[in-house]
């Protein structure tokens, strides 16, 4: 039996910071104690900070602090440096975004600028993470080892990053920006809602290079990107990327926030006078391209450690210390069917930890981190869908690796599947949270038990976001809600927009809103919704074909009981939200 102790505390190796970012943090932390001192208001603080990733919460006096990780890679190095700082300045918890970052909570400004030294010190960094800036690039958590991919996008996406990270270019755009890169058709990085989205392709020569969308977001207008290229070759990659960012940052309406992401900009020019004035910005900066025809990328390694020789044929069997399976599926097999996926590398396999919205402790991180050296290379993604991957697992050694984690509880099954419930933080931190989104997801857990959903809702996801800005992405999922305030009388209700039928799939597509539902029956109404669908689908239809026959009326109708409020004197639980201890403002 392999047990790894879960208080190892093994040394973080550390690099000397560049003056240039040590310069960078100091002018950060003098503007911090200056707003601190009262010398500058807050106001005038706030673009500042969240230039360098700092997020003030709900909460008057913390901060929330956004770390940035591009296409999710992090080494069990630096995810030890996270769990001492979120240990030490923060609630000894991490967040793992649907942008694939990582982020603190309740963190003294004070503390701030230490721990932008801390994470420096392992080649981490917080800069541009959150403001008017190119957000994180993200990629599929499978880059590299996925059995469908055209090529690995890795350190396309890596080169990207870093070229953008700090660049003049993006310090002062009309509004943020965000890019995120594809292997393969199934586009599990979502590229249809990002202002550029970059899927990998191949010619009928033979030559790679990306398909190239633009004009993508969600948020209170959501709108899928348009092709702007159908093949861009590697050497055009980055004056590509940079000619959409120059024509946003000149075209792009800088007096109402509500009207300044670049879908709004192509909205108005319409999109072929928008490719117009990408194609004129593009050919301005012609000097600018290699002239050797090549893109430098960024060094990047991804292999196992030699060492690890992988058995050929794969897992062994069992639930995970030598019993055989009876009857049914034991813990062990439910945990690999749903949780470990093979590489294309014959013998190894990735294993994705479920994170529970997102959420991993200080002293999981460091678990985690021992676990991706004992069976891997030290090497970790975080995806899209909030969790946690360890790759290059040699297949004989995944009963060995349930067994760890199942010992720390970190063996959920469900990972990347409809149990697997997204949220955004809503009103637990976030400034702009209407509903408790979390507390939602809690209660919805028992609608879609892990492991145990049936086989007629693979597929389906659901993703719950505290308010319209879609931070949890609910308009492309099967089953999407936002939460809203509703005013009854003299009370107001928390209630839940329910979007339903949307995807992508190499193509996007939004999901309708359907009802507004009161927070207290959403599990009930999402229940009834599973039980109409079985009750009259169609032979072989799932449930997002069972939404696109049916329609947004005949939906409506099923729901409508559910949508019905009690006064506050008849039941005074429907103006609490989930897990709130006070009645709902």
């Amino acid at each position: 039996m392999s047990q790894v102790e879960s208080t190892t505390i093994r040394k973080i190796e550390t690099h000397p910071i560049p003056p240039a970012i040590q310069e960078e943090i100091e002018t950060f932390e003098t503007e911090a104690l200056r707003t601190l001192a009262g010398e500058i208001s807050t106001d005038l603080f706030k673009p500042f900070r969240l230039q360098y990733g700092i997020y003030g919460q709900r909460q008057p006096g913390v901060q929330m602090v956004r770390v940035k990780i591009p296409f999710g890679g992090i080494t069990a190095n630096q995810l030890r440096r996270l769990a001492e700082l979120a240990d030490r300045y923060a609630t000894g918890v991490g967040h793992v975004t649907t942008r694939q970052d990582i982020q603190m909570h309740f963190v003294e400004l004070k503390d701030v600028p230490t721990i932008m030294r801390g994470l420096a010190e392992v080649g981490l960094t917080t800069r541009e993470a959150c403001a008017n800036t190119v957000r994180n690039v993200t990629a599929c958590h499978l880059a590299g080892v996925c059995q469908g991919e055209v090529f690995d996008v890795t350190p396309y996406a890596k080169t990207v990053a870093y070229h953008l990270l700090r660049n003049p270019l993006n310090q002062s755009l009309p509004r943020k920006f965000k890019i995120a890169f594809s292997g393969c058709a199934h586009d599990c990085a979502l590229t249809p809602i990002h202002d550029i989205g970059l899927l990998a392709v191949k010619r009928a020569d033979g030559v790679v290079g990306f398909r190239m969308v633009a004009g993508g977001g969600l948020g209170s207008a959501p709108r899928v990107a348009q092709l702007l290229r159908e093949f861009t070759p590697m050497e055009e990659l980055i004056p590509s990327i940079e000619a959409v960012i120059k024509v946003f940052d000149t075209l792009g309406n800088r007096k109402n926030r509500n009207k300044a992401r670049m879908k709004f900009v192509i909205d108005k020019l319409g999109f072929e006078e928008f490719k117009r004035r990408w194609e004129a910005a593009y050919a301005a900066m012609g000097h600018t391209l290699p002239q050797n025809g090549a893109l430098t990328l960024l060094p990047h390694q991804d292999e196992p450690i030699p060492l690890i020789m992988p058995t050929r044929n794969g897992a062994a069997h069992g639930n995970g210390n030598g019993a055989p399976a009876i009857g049914r599926e034991t813990p062990y097999e439910m945990w690999k069917r749903t949780n470990v996926v093979k590489q294309k590398q014959e013998g190894y396999v990735t294993a994705a930890i479920k994170l529970f919205m997102g959420d991993i402790t200080r002293e999981q991180m460091l678990f985690v981190a021992d676990l991706a050296e004992r069976y891997s290379n030290g090497n970790l993604r975080t995806t899209i869908n909030q969790n946690i991957v360890i790759r290059w697992i040699p297949a004989d050694q995944v009963p060995q690796l349930y067994e760890d984690l199942a010992s720390q509880g970190l063996a959920d099954p469900g990972a990347e599947l409809v149990e697997d419930i997204i949220a955004c933080p809503g009103t637990d931190t976030c400034g702009l949270g209407i509903t408790s989104s979390k507390g939602l997801a809690r209660a919805l857990a028992e609608v879609f038990p892990a492991g145990r959903v049936p086989e007629d809702l693979a597929g389906v996801d659901v993703k719950i976001s505290g308010c319209h800005n879609s931070c949890a992405q609910h308009h492309i999922s099967t089953i999407g809600l936002h939460g809203v305030g509703k005013r009854l009388g003299e009370h107001i209700a928390p209630h839940y927009e329910l979007h339903l039928g949307g995807s992508v799939n190499g193509t996007a597509k939004i999901g309708q809103m359907t009802v507004k539902l009161p927070a207290k029956a959403v599990p009930a109404a999402i229940s009834h919704l599973i039980d109409v669908y079985r009750r009259d689908r169609q032979p072989n239809e799932n449930l997002p074909k069972f939404i696109a026959r049916m329609g947004k009326s005949k939906l409506k109708d099923e729901l409508i009981p559910y949508t019905i409020v009690p006064s506050f004197e008849e039941d005074s639980t429907f103006y609490y939200d989930w897990e709130g201890e006070e009645e709902f403002i």
